[in-house]
């Protein structure tokens, strides 16, 4: 006779099931370490190859009172992200549990609008897995030549070959097995106990941020222009560095704007960057989806964290990149990451064979420090693996929330003693994620569903992910306006409670002007045109639809089979998750 005893629902007792077990998880996530696990969340590639994505956006790259367009972005971003932090602090405060904005708008909007929102939510981080794994090894490769310039040796100095195929990318067989080299790693990380997890991810996050500091001091102390320009060809098959930049100019480089706010409420060029920065910047508000395990002061915690990363994020996307690019050359810059993308017709290969990595970019122009540039590098190759493992971690603590809530599967809630984690979710997550890197690898997708050939390819992923993301970044917003209306229970004692509308008001301006410029606008012009089909493909347009329309078949799958075993999931929705 089994030793387990069944619920009620399943015992088919006339009482509806809705009160839940503890989810298993400890609190055991310091200030510090949810602070760092942000920062790890959002920096990714950014550390040595924030100068690649002045162009992602494939539009014109403006400035205005010696900043780029990029980083007024990067600004304007982020102190609308300061109103989204509040309204994360507030409602963290108050439902201090794992899940995030999934718990939020399940309970404040609709169950259906938060599994929706936290769906795509997972889809766009799993794809940004995918596409952090590869520039891992591509910032392995760089290390490597940054050696190479160094004390030189064959073996560094023919580091582009590392991990490609015949055409020279990481792709084919030799990058898919080397991105599942990097995904076993970050399966090592991820499965720590966390207590221990927290401790790797806020010490590499650490060093990381040192990085950026070194680079900066470094950077803009130990290098200069005139001996960059002098050694670059030497590196680049004759290519100078005027002529790099000059490639660009016409389609990327228009010069200073003399009409600044009409170039910031431009509804053709600005939204795009503004999109590449919510891209960017996606992650700086991760440790509220953790909250379950922050011990203290749950508010200060969040604040703190949210706040700290924040910062760290708009600095490094202006300031920094800024003047480190304008320091070598912002023309070259902006041209050479435009080679990167395949946007630059004009410069028939890629300089160095790689893209425009800072410390790379050091190395040229002063080879005698190459031991720094190289320990920069390093921490160009953390950062991107870092992240991996800390969204792998906040995917799972949002698969608990679902599966508590009965969304998914009890099997994805079941937490490891060991871990003190959800060990099934964590490995499912680990198997999507190499299932999205093997269609980045092989020409083996439908090419209606294929963002370049028959594969996906970096930017076609970073665009499907923004899709991806709408939910996420503008359902914040509609709880914060509705949740004294909905849930006034809930929020009776929150922080800035009677400022929250308000608050909600001012953050959903934002995204919602940002995704009708950069993403609906373009679909609009797309459908009336003749390439209709094909800016849909390329952009990831039809595969986000996809999975859109997989969300919602999952939601009412689980919500017919929750009735059927008679959980009464109106009284489920009403009661915050567990503890």
């Amino acid at each position: 006779m089994s030793d387990e005893t069944p619920s009620a629902a399943e015992a088919g007792t006339s009482a509806k099931l809705f009160v839940r077990q503890s989810s298993g998880l400890v609190r055991n996530v310091s200030v510090t370490n949810a602070l760092f696990f942000n920062v790890a969340a959002f920096v990714g590639v950014g550390l040595t190859l924030y100068p690649i994505f002045y162009t992602l956006g494939f539009v014109p790259v403006w400035t205005f009172w010696g900043l780029s367009e990029y980083a007024w972005a990067a600004i304007f971003t982020g102190l609308f992200c300061v109103v989204l932090a509040l309204i994360f602090a507030s409602l963290t405060s108050v439902m201090p549990r794992s899940g995030g904005d999934y718990v939020f708008s399940s309970r404040i909007t609709h169950p259906f609008v938060g599994w929706l929102e936290s769906w795509t939510l997972v889809i766009a981080s799993v794809l940004i897995i995918a596409f952090e794994v590869p520039l891992v090894l591509r910032n392995l490769q760089i290390t490597a030549r940054i050696i190479g310039i160094g004390p030189g040796g064959h073996f560094f100095d023919n580091a582009n070959t590392w991990f490609t195929d015949s055409t020279g990318g990481i792709t084919g067989s030799p990058g898919f097995l080397a991105s599942l080299v990097v995904l076993l790693v970050i399966g090592v990380i991820v499965c720590l106990p966390t207590r221990t997890f927290h401790k790797v991810v806020t010490s590499l996050a650490g060093f990381g941020v040192a990085c950026f500091i070194a680079m900066f001091i470094f950077g803009l102390a130990s290098t200069s222009k005139s001996s960059f320009d002098k050694n670059l060809p030497a590196y680049t098959h004759g290519v100078t560095a005027a002529k790099i930049a000059a490639s660009g100019k016409a389609a990327f480089l228009p010069g200073p704007t003399h009409h600044f706010w009409s170039a910031i409420f431009s509804t053709t060029v600005f939204p795009f960057m503004l999109s590449i920065l919510l891209f960017q910047f996606i992650g700086f508000q991760y440790s509220a989806y953790i909250a379950g395990e922050v011990r203290g002061n749950v508010k200060r915690g969040v604040m703190v964290a949210l706040l700290g990363a924040l910062a760290i994020g708009v600095l490094a996307n202006s300031f920094f990149v800024d003047l480190i690019s304008k320091h070598l050359g912002f023309g070259l810059n902006v041209s050479w990451g435009a080679s990167y993308w395949g946007f630059n017709s004009n410069l028939s290969a890629l300089p160095m064979g790689q893209p425009n990595s800072m410390p790379l970019l050091a190395a040229v122009a002063n080879k005698g420090l190459w031991p720094i540039w190289m320990l920069i590098s390093l921490g160009g190759v953390l950062f991107p693996l870092l992240l991996c493992p800390v969204y792998i971690n906040f995917i799972s603590r949002m698969q608990l929330a679902w599966s508590l809530d009965r969304q998914a599967p009890e099997w994805f809630g079941n937490v490891s003693e060991r871990l003190k984690a959800p060990l099934n979710a964590i490995l499912a997550t680990l198997g999507l994620a190499a299932l999205f890197v093997f269609f980045q690898s092989y020409n083996v997708l439908p090419h209606i569903f294929a963002t370049t050939g028959k594969k996906l390819n970096l930017a076609g992923t970073a665009w499907f992910a923004i899709v991806m993301l709408i939910l996420t970044w503008m359902m914040p917003g509609v709880n914060a306006l509705l949740v004294r209306w909905r849930r006034p229970d809930l929020v009776r004692n929150a922080p800035f409670g009677k400022a929250l509308p308000w608050l909600g008001l001012v953050w959903i301006v934002f995204p919602i002007w940002v995704y009708i410029w950069a993403v609906g606008k373009p679909i609009y012009n797309a459908l009336k045109g003749s390439g209709k089909l094909h800016y849909l493909e390329t952009n990831g347009i039809l595969d986000a639809l996809i999975f859109y329309g997989l969300g919602v078949i999952i939601y009412f799958v689980m919500l017919l089979l929750s009735r059927r075993k008679g959980v009464d999931t109106k009284m489920l929705f009403t009661e915050i998750p567990p503890d």
